[in-house]
């Protein structure tokens, strides 16, 4: 078959391109703009337009979209009256996913770094895993995607309502918050059906987070696997912190698993490493791989990535995506414990005006634990908003916490302001075109060595 992707540089997208690809089918597809993932489709000999063109749909079989496609991309309308078949991204990846044994990571928070801890232990024990990222790491062939046996590994975006609709093996679900409800018109109610609809498709295994409320109350007395610090089938007990290095014992039942090390900060990434662990004791994988694994565990990017250090003014500097209060929370806290000794300054871009206004001076609070916070301009991701609503209402809302602030809205301010830094660690967070200003920042510093 020959396919059609329109917004083919998506993360989510791109994977699903490579696959088909490497199944056999024909694939082409239309970008915004140009990023990595079109770069490398491009490299992988797949037919990429830059902009949006009924021209570009060339009588292909199936034509693919996201919800984020508008009804009136030129693209659509053209592949409509042609009477071409359109499938939306989870309606291909549901199809996908049925062909193989499936294992899926679905939640609110870490469902990416879960993911790749689980392929990278699955492949560590040779199980041959097919994987589907929504980030890069370097251990898979294809950054967000990997070609394998029998068994698929997959990290299911909850966002849009749409998982509650896949019927898939096993899953594991990392922890629930009431985000994107704009897709669940706006009802926590709405979320929580879809999310035990969707735990009802299960047909194996499932594995969820006992620390987190809504999950424990919401599958209270299901036989399901639980993981946590404070209780459930698999358990926790961190033992040290060496700045980027964590380690942990894990507990299975009331038997010890051993000690187990990190080499990323942040206590939500042992819950991630956790999660992995008590799905991969489920095929039998054997604590002595999982430690291999998890000790040799690079990073997803933009998940505490240093994108450059600078040793004479001993400054880091840090991309993370984290885009939600809490989020941004636990990333701070993690930075503090990996370095207590350093000034904490915060570059942080809100990301679409929906989330500023329901979150309601929740970034503000988030952000308080900082020594220094730059606001950098809203990123819309093609989202209408008021005009009475910015990312001033960040500013704000850090006055009254007494938090020394700036606004910035342009690149280059943000670096004259890097470049004055010292003996500090510089986080760059949100979900939009700031990690662009992470690597521009990074170029500079780590030329300045």
């Amino acid at each position: 078959m020959k396919y059609h992707f329109i917004g083919i540089g998506g993360i989510g997208m791109s994977s699903l391109a490579l696959h088909l690809a490497a199944e056999g089918h024909g694939i082409c597809g239309s970008n915004y703009e140009e990023n990595e993932r079109v770069e490398y489709l491009r490299e992988n000999n797949i037919q990429i337009f830059i902009g949006h063109s009924p021209q570009n749909v060339s009588n292909p079989d199936m034509v693919v979209r996201t919800t984020a496609v508008s009804k009136n991309n030129p693209e659509l309308i053209a592949a409509v009256k042609g009477g071409i078949p359109i499938l939306y991204r989870m309606e291909l990846l549901k199809k996908v996913l049925s062909e193989k044994e499936s294992i899926c990571v679905t939640g609110t928070d870490g469902k990416t770094t879960s993911t790749a801890m689980l392929s990278k232990i699955f492949i560590d024990a040779k199980k041959d895993p097919t994987v589907f990222l929504g980030g890069k790491v370097p251990f898979l062939e294809h950054a967000n995607y990997r070609r394998g046996g029998d068994i698929s590994i997959t990290e299911l975006d909850e966002s849009d309502g749409f998982f509650a609709s896949f019927k898939v093996d096993h899953a594991l679900i990392t922890n629930v918050r009431f985000d994107h409800l704009e897709h669940y018109n706006n009802n926590h109610e709405n979320f929580l059906d879809h999310m035990l609809l969707f735990a009802k498709g299960v047909s194996g295994e499932l594995v969820y987070n006992h620390d987190d409320d809504v999950l424990r109350m919401l599958f209270s007395g299901r036989r399901y696997i639980s993981f946590g610090k404070h209780g459930g089938d698999y358990r926790f007990k961190r033992l040290s912190i060496e700045r980027l290095k964590q380690t942990f014992e894990v507990f299975e039942a009331e038997k010890s698993l051993g000690v187990f090390e990190l080499n990323t900060p942040g206590e939500y990434n042992i819950y991630n490493a956790l999660g992995a662990i008590a799905m991969a004791r489920q095929f039998g994988i054997s604590p002595e791989i999982i430690r291999y694994s998890l000790a040799n565990y690079v990073s997803a990017d933009r998940r505490f990535t240093i994108r450059g250090y600078n040793e004479e003014k001993d400054l880091y500097l840090v991309d993370d995506y984290a885009h939600t209060p809490d989020e941004i929370r636990n990333t701070i806290k993690g930075a503090r414990e990996a370095f207590p000794d350093r000034k904490l300054a915060i570059v942080f871009q809100p990301h679409r005006y929906s989330r500023l206004a329901r979150e309601n001076g929740r970034f503000a609070a988030s952000l308080k634990d900082a020594d220094e916070v730059c606001v950098f301009k809203l990123y819309d991701a093609y989202e209408k908003g008021s005009s009475a609503l910015s990312e001033t209402e960040v500013l704000n809302g850090l006055k009254k916490h007494n938090v020394p602030s700036r606004h910035y809205v342009d690149y280059h301010e943000v670096l004259e302001w890097v470049e004055e830094q010292k003996k500090a660690v510089i986080l760059f967070l949100g979900a939009g075109d700031i990690t662009e200003l992470s690597r521009l920042s990074a170029f500079k510093v780590n030329s300045a060595r």
